[in-house]
């Protein structure tokens, strides 16, 4: 029980001619000195947040001293970790003092910082310890410093280690650095930095032998070492193949580790070191949404099937408005190591407001990864579908070549805090079975994920979609490739698919072209639940290019974060802001697995 812990202090009674000591607890209601911390003088919120996060005052405010000589003596104890905090982001004169105010009802702690002048870089020498060795020292700009910025300290230790990852791309596995010189000018307000550096000698790649394969062959993660024997020796290409072998997603772990000397013909022999996981997985998944009813997903994956990080999954899903069946198979490493090719077969119905669908269809295509987070592809499918809309039914044979990128520089997939995503797509449609329509469709999609502060930990996660269809009028497109909007994936508060042109019964037509807008504002109150607050808006017009953009319907809500190691389990609520007699609800529900967006 937290009230009988902490520090017990003594109170003397005096009972005649006797003194007894009496304990009394710091866990004492009546006694207990509660307070806030504040902080004055210090503008940037990312210092404020680093001095809050080192404070042991603020960090104990939910454990209340029982004296003022107990609160004093801790928020004393903060001002030597505000020091260092300061000096690290180059106040080297910063001063701090402490004000306490016991007449407040909670008592206050205020941190009046002085910063002083912020210092700056200025001389800055990386040398070998031996003057005449190879190779030159790299520039102070290649690691990271810069004369006349600021002197942060985590710069300068930073660079340390990034002359040592430069001197390995130049060819020298056995280069380090020996301990750094930083001398500070009070005077000049400067920061002087001297390193030194030992290169050692220089080698090319020898034999690379791998250890831990059980079920993968070893040809397969060969291919994804990118140097050859004899090669000159490159640093970064043991970072690369390191990171090429963990996105096979086959190993629970990946060690590329150097040999311990050269060969007497100067080569470098190489270790990789792995441990398989499981190969193959099982995934079940549910959601509940007012408008769309219950849903439920089952999926199998097998991530090794001929032994060479083949991918096959299965997955079935079902809800209130349809079933569809899928499988999907992945060859990575087709052709070149950063290209994959990729099948996939799809059965489907349907069953919408907008339209009732049964289809089948199928794509095949290449996908490269350009760069790590930036992957382009393009393929070619078909679709074979029968489409009954409002007014008639119709059968389609669609064949498209669709084209995409997507670029995912986010922190994490299902709980991003950070970074953002772009996606651009565009596929050609025509139809070979009867009506011979020929439309094209592309959409463009971003999201940016930016955090606000650390206490509290506030987030904010914006998205802007836009989508169009050209080529052919919007009755002549098959209903299940029209664009809509409204629900849990687009504009929350109003029913699936409602937002946009509506025909005399109220019944989705869909649209050419569509625009939306999101913004949530996170509250993560501790790791396992956090609050959300939302913000959408859309529109689906019926040219191509709206002519207004006065139709947009926007929606607001609140939302609750169940914390998951898979994921966060999200419960939305929301509101239709621009509420539509006779069309919308007062309100809709959403649960599901993963943020919003």
């Amino acid at each position: 029980m937290r009230r009988w812990a902490g520090t017990i202090e003594c109170v003397v009674v005096m009972l005649g001619m006797m003194s007894v000591a009496l304990p009394v607890c710091a866990g004492n209601s009546d006694l207990e000195i509660r307070y806030r911390v504040r902080i004055s003088g210090v503008e940037d919120r990312g210092l404020r947040n680093d001095l809050m996060s080192v404070s042991g005052a603020a960090q104990l405010v939910d454990r209340p001293p029982i004296s003022e000589m107990q609160l004093r003596r801790r928020a004393e104890r903060d001002v030597p970790r505000f020091l260092q905090v300061l000096r690290s982001y180059g106040y080297y004169k910063a001063s701090v003092e402490v004000r306490i105010r016991m007449d407040r009802k909670p008592a206050r702690i205020r941190y009046v910082v002085d910063k002083g002048s912020l210092y700056t870089l200025r001389d800055i020498r990386i040398l070998p310890v031996d003057e005449d060795a190879e190779p030159a020292p790299p520039a102070p700009e290649a690691v990271g410093l810069v004369p006349g910025e600021p002197a942060l300290a985590r710069a300068i230790i930073q660079a340390e280690s990034r002359i040592v990852q430069a001197l390995e791309g130049e060819g020298y596995p056995f280069a380090r650095a020996n301990e750094r010189e930083v001398r500070v000018e009070h005077g000049a307000q400067a920061v002087d930095v001297l390193y030194r550096y030992e290169a050692g000698a220089p080698a090319v790649f020898g034999e690379t032998s791998f250890y831990g394969l059980a079920l993968v062959r070893e040809e397969f993660i060969r291919g994804k070492v990118p140097w050859q024997p004899g090669d000159p020796y490159d640093g970064r290409l043991l970072r690369l193949a390191q990171r090429r072998i963990t996105d096979a997603d086959l190993f629970a772990t990946v060690r590329v580790i150097k040999g311990e000397a050269l060969t007497p013909e100067g080569a470098l022999p190489l270790r990789v070191q792995v441990s398989e996981r499981k190969h193959r997985s099982v995934g079940f998944g549910v959601g509940y949404a007012s408008d769309e009813g219950a849903r439920g997903r089952v999926t199998w994956e097998h991530r090794n099937l001929f032994r060479k990080g083949e991918r096959l999954g299965l997955a079935w899903s079902v809800s209130e408005i349809g079933y569809a069946s899928e499988a999907r198979f992945v060859k990575p490493d087709f052709r070149r190591v950063d290209q994959a090719l990729k099948v996939t077969v799809r059965a489907a119905h349907d069953d919408t407001d907008a339209f009732s669908s049964r289809n089948v269809g199928g794509l095949i295509g290449l996908d490269r990864e350009l760069q790590p987070g930036l992957n382009v592809g393009a393929g070619t499918g078909f679709k074979y579908s029968s489409v009954r809309d409002a007014t008639e039914k119709n059968r389609f044979g669609l064949l498209y070549v669709p084209t995409y990128m997507d670029w995912d520089r986010s922190d994490d997939l299902l709980d991003p805090r950070r970074g953002g995503r772009l996606s651009l797509s565009m596929a050609p449609y025509h139809d070979v079975v009867g009506s011979e329509v020929t439309f094209v469709k592309g959409r463009a999609g971003g999201t940016r994920y930016v955090p606000l502060t650390r206490r509290p930990a506030l987030d904010l996660a914006v998205r802007a979609v836009a989508a169009s269809i050209a080529g052919a009028a919007r009755d002549d497109i098959p209903a299940d490739e029209r664009l809509y909007a409204g629900g849990g994936g687009t504009v929350r508060g109003y029913e699936f698919q409602s937002v946009g042109p509506l025909d005399e019964r109220n019944k989705p037509l869909g649209g050419k072209s569509l625009g939306l807008l999101s913004a949530e504002l996170r509250w993560r109150l501790n790791r396992e639940f956090g609050i959300v607050v939302f913000v959408d808006g859309g529109a689906v017009y019926e040219e191509s290019v709206p002519e207004t953009v006065d139709d947009v319907l926007w929606g607001a809500g609140l939302g609750f974060r169940y914390f998951t190691p898979v994921g966060p389990l999200r419960f939305d609520l929301a509101f239709p802001l621009d509420r539509r007699s006779g069309v919308d609800d007062a309100y809709q529900f959403y649960i599901s697995l993963g943020q919003a967006f």
